[in-house]
């Protein structure tokens, strides 16, 4: 749905430009003006487009860190659980904090590629013309190395803080 919706939006804005000399040359001979209209129309219809983008993918960027919050105060009740049983949960610890710095370059990379989303927005048309292709091809590369920071914080959680708190579940406590 997202990557249909972007492309819509896109698809408009390539035919817009690409179809921008052929009005060109049709507007010399009289109609330069409403060419320049039916262009900033376009254009403004791919700010929208974008805006709405934006939007979508601000709320997606909440809603993955409210879970990210809620399964990460999951895992430190059962840490500070396990260790006032006497359970030595130091790499359960160590594991909290790597998948913490995870979360904190996915935040990163996700604001990195909302500002270039919001530098096609901000562009008007007579800039898109020059420096969308640039700027969209840009903002489709930060899409994927956050798509990617988001499959490796699933993975590490799956893999490495579930096999610990496995682990501990498994072991007798220090005290005992």
């Amino acid at each position: 749905m997202k990557r249909a919706s972007i492309l819509v939006g896109m698809v408009a804005l390539l035919l817009t430009i690409s179809i921008a000399p052929a009005l060109a040359q049709e507007g010399q001979s009289g109609g330069e003006g409403r060419l320049q209209e039916r262009l900033q129309e376009r254009w403004e219809f791919v700010q929208k487009r974008i805006e709405l983008i934006i939007t979508r993918f601000n709320n997606n960027q909440q809603r993955h860190r409210e879970t990210y919050e809620r399964v990460k105060a999951a895992v430190e009740e059962f840490l500070e659980k396990m260790k006032a049983k006497g359970y030595d949960v130091s790499k359960l610890e160590r594991d909290l904090a790597t998948w913490e710095g995870m979360f904190e370059e996915f935040a990163r990379d996700y604001r990195a590629f909302i500002e270039e989303l919001e530098k096609i927005a901000a562009l008007s048309p007579e800039q898109a013309q020059g420096s969308f292709y640039s700027l969209l091809r840009e903002a489709r590369r930060l899409l994927q190395v956050v798509r990617q920071d988001a499959v490796e914080i699933r993975l590490f959680y799956q893999q490495t803080i579930r096999a610990d708190i496995q682990e501990l579940r498994g072991q007798l406590p220090e005290s005992a």
